[in-house]
């Protein structure tokens, strides 16, 4: 008997660079709308639009919608994007997003 698919055999149909293609076009359709923070109790959320859609990230939690993508680091003219590959790419992907568009 011959398997159609071996759960043995890795089957990576979609190269890493393609993979890195559609992580960039999925964030660089986002763009900064702006930043509240309470200093206090570190409170910190940050607005996002793209298309009449609006995203709140707070605390650096990402909303599944820019899933795998995390903040690496918010500076005052910029956030920082990460998001990590699949094991067999080896690799990351980084995106800086300007907050003065």
């Amino acid at each position: 008997m011959l398997l159609d698919r071996d759960p043995f055999q890795q089957n990576y149909s979609v190269s890493c660079s393609e993979q890195t293609a559609l992580l960039l076009e999925q964030i660089q359709v986002w763009h900064f709308k702006g930043l509240m923070k309470q200093i206090d109790q570190q409170y910190q959320q940050i607005w996002l639009a793209s298309d009449n859609q609006w995203l709140a990230i707070t605390d650096n939690t990402v909303p599944n919608v820019l899933f795998p993508w995390s903040v690496q680091s918010l500076l005052n003219d910029k956030i920082m994007w990460q998001a990590d590959l699949p094991d067999y790419c080896h690799n990351t992907v980084s995106w800086t997003m300007s907050l003065n568009e």
